[in-house]
């Protein structure tokens, strides 16, 4: 039986806080895998995880500052005009 390949997390994760909204940055990937995937998790423990790999955990690192710098750390923490709610 072949076992399981384990999760491999990046060195460079980490906390941040912009505009005073902390989100934790994940950056992860599946050992002998290719690519890194890249989660957000807000304060609220809202989580966001981009669909595409990245071929390094530095250049998914920057992806995730610019984005929440760009689209702004209130459009994450706070459910802005770009994130879709679930129907219930």
């Amino acid at each position: 039986m072949e076992r399981e390949p384990n999760l491999v997390i990046s060195s460079v994760s980490q906390r941040i806080v912009e505009d005073g909204a902390p989100f934790k940055v994940d950056i992860y990937k599946l050992e002998g895998g290719d690519g890194w995937s890249l989660e957000v998790v807000t304060e609220d423990g809202t989580s966001i995880v981009w669909d595409d790999l990245f071929e390094d955990d530095r250049a998914a690192l920057e992806e995730a500052i610019s984005t929440i710098r760009t689209e702004g750390a209130v459009a994450f923490a706070n459910g802005g005009s770009n994130v879709v709610q679930f129907k219930q």
